[in-house]
């Protein structure tokens, strides 16, 4: 039959030809081609299937990072409305927003936006003021003031959601510089520690410019994810859940320059330091430690009360599963060295007492959880000491006051802030040390012996008189073994 076709006409052998080299060319090149949907995400075959659908169906978009008076929401917002006409649109105002955004698109256009306020209303439910109640979609987007959506950006988002679903992702706003941080919150020591994690990999929080995305399902298990300042606040809520936050390499664009005037600037500014105290005050955070070491203080200070309220046995802190709050720690620390410095300058012999001792022996410092610093005097050195005579704010706004109940006495840090050291006086008879008219439930006499010689040690970051065998004089004060009981019992060595 071949042979026959062979010798059929010109014309058959050149269709044949040409048939064979078509089919052969068509085989070759069609599996070069593939056809991608505009807007649907695509992603790999072992990824969840449910990553395929419509980015609209996936995603709600949420801003909460702008300015009121001076802000790029309508814009950018237009950026998302252009690319995804069906995306469901969050904007969360702290309160009723003026001037208003002003779009530019039709409210057709616009029917999947909507701007919340977030203000305290009487006719309002929780609901209405629980921007969860609106987010039906799997995910939430947040995104900063002035951004310009990229398609093919946000679908390598959801990508990486989807393949690392116990992640959030997130990717930076034009020239922005991001930081990767680790966050460790300190909560019996009322400090809240930030370190930088040179890899770029895996993030408790992340600072600069940028975009998240994030599980719904998470945002629902946090007290207040919307809380300012944004969205550090919501860093501070998601690392104490132990969720890690990925960075990728791609970048949303950058909209228009806002904040341009350095009044603008300074306000935004004031407006969000004001939010970070409010946020610290209300947490509890008395200290920030910086990724440099530097530490930020939003504790207590001279000019402001202490932390605790007045004593009623066991300090409130203590019952709270906490320690001293570390600025209130640091300002016993300053009162402590004024006090050994005044006293030793006057020629008054003067020991660490009790709670203090056991924590220059322990930790060269005062005790995590102590309320106040303890330093015995000779009774019979008190007219050598001015200030303990006259009473009252010296040069440098310490307050020496003699307590109105028993012989002892007390400096305070100032007039306001009410941390204080104890001055307590003992007197000598018979080679023994007595308490001068005053009871504290853990003092008690000690024999003289203790005290001649007087050795050093180290304390608040100086050298400080104490008793020259600190572990005899400690076991003598708080029974057998007080230092290896202080490390184990801590604060209920005295505060059972």
């Amino acid at each position: 039959m071949l042979h026959r076709l062979l010798r059929g006409r010109l014309t058959f052998k050149v269709y044949l030809l040409i048939g064979i080299i078509a089919i052969i060319v068509c085989g070759y090149l069609i599996p070069q081609y593939k056809i991608y949907p505009i807007a649907p995400v695509t992603t790999s075959s072992s990824a969840p299937s449910h990553s395929t659908r419509h980015l609209s169906k996936l995603v709600t978009v949420v801003f909460r990072q702008f300015e009121d008076f001076e802000n790029d929401i309508a814009e950018s917002v237009q950026s998302f409305v252009s690319a995804y006409p069906n995306i469901q649109i969050l904007v969360l105002c702290q309160r009723r927003q003026y001037p208003p955004f002003q779009f530019s698109a039709t409210n057709e256009t616009l029917r999947n936006v909507r701007i919340l306020s977030l203000e305290f209303r009487l006719d309002k439910s929780p609901r209405d003021l629980d921007p969860l109640t609106y987010v039906s979609t799997e995910y939430v987007l947040f995104v900063p003031d002035s951004t310009r959506v990229s398609r093919r950006v946000f679908q390598q988002m959801a990508i990486a959601a989807t393949t690392y679903p116990s992640q959030a992702i997130t990717v930076g706003i034009g020239n922005a510089r991001l930081t990767c941080q680790q966050l460790k919150w300190a909560y019996s020591e009322w400090t809240l520690k930030y370190s930088k994690d040179s890899s770029l990999k895996l993030c408790d929080a992340v600072q600069g410019q940028h975009a998240l995305l994030i599980k719904t399902t998470v945002l629902h298990t946090l007290p207040k994810p919307f809380t300012f300042p944004f969205p550090e606040s919501l860093y501070l809520q998601t690392a104490a859940k132990g969720l890690k936050v990925q960075i990728l390499e791609s970048k949303f664009a950058a909209g228009k320059n806002v904040l341009k005037t350095p009044a603008s600037k300074q306000k935004a500014t004031k407006q969000t330091r004001d939010y970070r105290v409010a946020l610290y005050k209300e947490l509890g955070v008395k200290a920030v430690v910086k990724e440099d070491g530097r530490v930020q203080w939003f504790g207590c200070k001279r000019e402001s009360q202490r932390c605790f309220p007045p004593v009623q046995r066991t300090p409130s802190y203590l019952l709270a599963g906490r320690n001293t709050p570390p600025c209130c720690r640091r300002n016993i620390r300053r009162t402590a060295a004024h006090v050994l410095r005044a006293l030793t300058q006057a020629g008054a012999r003067c020991w660490l007492e009790t709670t203090s001792l056991l924590g220059a022996v322990a930790h060269g410092d005062l005790l995590p959880w102590v309320e106040y610093a303890e330093i015995g005097i000779h009774s019979s050195d008190l007219p050598q000491v001015s200030w303990l005579q006259r009473g009252g704010a010296d040069n440098d706004g310490f307050v020496w006051e003699r307590a109105t109940k028993g012989h002892y006495y007390r400096v305070a840090y100032s007039a306001t802030n009410r941390v204080y050291v104890l001055i307590l006086p003992f007197a000598a008879r018979n080679g023994t040390m007595w308490p001068a008219d005053w009871v504290l439930a853990h003092q008690r006499e000690f024999p003289e012996r203790h005290l001649h010689p007087l050795a050093q040690i180290q304390f608040v970051g100086r050298q400080a008189p104490a008793p020259n065998d600190a572990r005899a004089f400690l076991d003598l004060k708080l029974g057998p073994g007080a230092v290896e009981k202080s490390e184990k019992l801590g604060p209920k060595l005295l505060y059972p």
